[in-house]
């Protein structure tokens, strides 16, 4: 059975088009779909409470949430993804920064750029740069 993989970002927007596109394309593929939230944050934090939100949501749209925490949010994703033998790895488009911050090498860029047995897709958020 394909299995398909959502990293979700911080962001709840983003979180939410990346729920609703990952569960769509599970659905047209009849594949499993897991969903990973990482926070490093306790509750009754604004970041925990936002992760949770975003757990429960994927939940609701039938996806099976790993919740976990990870200093090295690229390598934990990674981790988690191989662990769970997805087949599509689901991210979010980073968000246009300043010219200096585009320079860093971001989460996103490093699953990409690492070796691994599954697909990445990035999704952006379909508003015009």
């Amino acid at each position: 059975m394909t299995a398909i993989g959502v990293a979700l970002p911080a962001e709840a927007d983003v979180a939410q088009n990346l729920i609703e596109r990952t569960s769509a394309l599970a659905e047209r593929l009849r594949a499993r779909w897991v969903a990973f939230v990482i926070c490093n944050d306790a509750l009754p934090s604004p970041a925990a409470e936002r992760a949770l939100r975003q757990a429960q949501l994927a939940m609701v749209a039938g996806g099976t949430v790993f919740f976990c925490e990870g200093e090295d949010k690229a390598e934990t994703i990674l981790a988690l993804a191989a662990r769970e033998r997805v087949d599509v790895l689901i991210l979010g488009a980073p968000r246009k920064h300043r010219f200096l911050a585009r320079l860093r090498t971001g989460t996103v860029d490093r699953v990409v750029r690492a070796e691994r047995s599954f697909d990445v897709v990035i999704i952006g958020d379909g508003q015009p740069s």
